[in-house]
């Protein structure tokens, strides 16, 4: 068994977010069932081709982003992809005292989403300091200023006394899911022992990414017991 890992920042979240996923699935783990950073060039049944060689296997799974997959897996189709802008501003006081996420019910279609990181986790803020994330979908990525006034109409409290910390801009973040949608869900098992995984499969989310991952562990599993 070989895990491939390639850290990649997909919704906006700071780093030490995103990579606490990966952590709790390795952890667990010997650390001799582990080759990290090593790039693969090709995916084929039964074979993992790297620069460090090839890998034998009964089943490999492919889990990274779509434009890769496709790459990898020439069966896929092509997914389109929308680009994710993320505004993080610190904040003396929470706007919302509740860890939830905050969207624009009047649609404005300014803001995607906004949330208190730092009533989930606290460790994220700056010291004394509480953490906003504000994202936004859409190749064209407004002015902070801009921005900082959609806040202020949405958590209705000025925004004055924020800071604006950085704006982080994913170009391929979240795969299109244009209406009507009747399936989101996609097969994970691609035949001959090679499986994919990732948000293309399920909802564009994190959520559907783990949903998928979910799936394809399962469709691996009951390959392996038949064979």
């Amino acid at each position: 068994m070989v895990l491939r890992s390639f850290a990649r920042g997909r919704i906006g979240l700071p780093a030490e977010g995103m990579a606490a996923l990966p952590r709790a699935v390795a952890d667990p783990l010997p650390a001799d069932l582990l080759d990290l950073d090593i790039p693969v060039a090709e995916v084929a049944p039964g074979r993992v081709r790297t620069q460090a060689g090839d890998i034998r296997c009964r089943a490999v799974v492919v889990a990274v982003d779509p434009p890769a997959a496709s790459a990898l897996l020439p069966a896929l189709t092509t997914v389109r992809m929308h680009s994710y802008t993320t505004y993080y501003h610190s904040a003396p006081e929470p706007p919302l005292a509740e860890p939830i996420l905050l969207v624009d019910g009047d649609r404005r279609e300014i803001v995607a989403n906004t949330v208190v990181l730092s009533n989930a986790a606290r460790t994220y803020a700056p010291a004394g300091r509480h953490l906003v994330a504000t994202s936004v979908v859409g190749p064209t990525a407004p002015p902070e200023p801009t921005v900082r006034a959609e806040l202020t109409r949405l958590y209705g409290r000025s925004t004055a006394d924020w800071t604006h910390l950085t704006t982080v801009a994913v170009p391929n973040a979240l795969p299109a899911a244009p209406p009507p949608q009747g399936r989101l869900r996609k097969p994970v098992a691609m035949g001959e022992g090679l499986f994919v995984a990732g948000d293309h499969r399920d909802s564009p989310s994190i959520q559907g990414a783990l949903a998928s991952g979910w799936r394809a562990a399962g469709a691996v599993l009951e390959e392996l017991r038949a064979g």
